[in-house]
């Protein structure tokens, strides 16, 4: 089975992109920073996301990843991509799958632009190489910086992650127990603004999540 089909039946076919513990109920979602300098933030998600993701992780020697990165008929945006992933010692490994998504134009003259999406597998030692580039996505001042976004997928477990800046993480997925066990392991990094949701899915005696 292509890699682009395992994700598409984690999410029954739909299409993915931001707030995803909004768009796919049953989920997490996971504080990260807490205020400071860019570079102070950065690191303290990183470490936060490690500890959940060695979690999500556990047993797994690969893992899935799914890079989505707009792209303008600009060619510079792309390479200049390219080059910041391997500056972050990340190697795109020749079994891939890519494929695009046009943008729909705001107005009838506007160029073309797309969603370019690249999916491929990296051993789990480069976690915190891929949790890096997700963090530092909106700080154009840290280096190295693709401005991707970032999911990373264990098809075996069935979640998805995406560390959507660094103030957060999602983790969705159809694997109920997987979902409980992260919650019960991590619940002091659980966002409070969305505790209740979550308690509901996850407390004692909810049913878990609805997949």
């Amino acid at each position: 089975m292509k890699l682009r089909e395992q994700i598409e039946q984690l999410v029954d076919g739909k299409p993915y992109r931001h707030a995803l513990f909004y768009n796919f109920p049953g989920g997490l979602r996971l504080r990260m920073s807490e205020g400071g300098d860019y570079f102070g933030r950065v690191l303290t998600a990183l470490g936060k996301a490690t500890a959940v993701c060695e979690d999500v992780f556990a047993g797994a020697d690969t893992m899935v990843v799914h890079l989505q990165r707009y792209a303008t008929p600009k060619r510079f945006d792309l390479r200049f991509a390219l080059k910041q992933l391997d500056l972050a010692g990340i190697t795109i490994p020749r079994a891939r799958d890519i494929w695009a998504e046009l943008v729909p134009r705001d107005e009838p003259d506007d160029d073309d632009n797309w969603w370019l999406h690249l999916v491929f597998e990296l051993p789990r030692s480069q976690l915190q190489n891929l949790l890096w580039c997700a963090f530092a996505c909106d700080v154009r001042e840290l280096r190295p910086n693709p401005h991707c976004l970032v999911y990373l997928i264990n098809p075996e477990l069935g979640l998805i992650v995406h560390p959507y800046d660094d103030r957060g993480m999602d983790v969705i997925g159809k694997n109920g127990s997987a979902l409980k066990h992260l919650y019960t392991v991590h619940q002091t990094l659980l966002l409070e603004y969305d505790l209740d949701a979550m308690h509901q899915t996850f407390a004692a005696g909810a049913a878990g999540p609805a997949h």
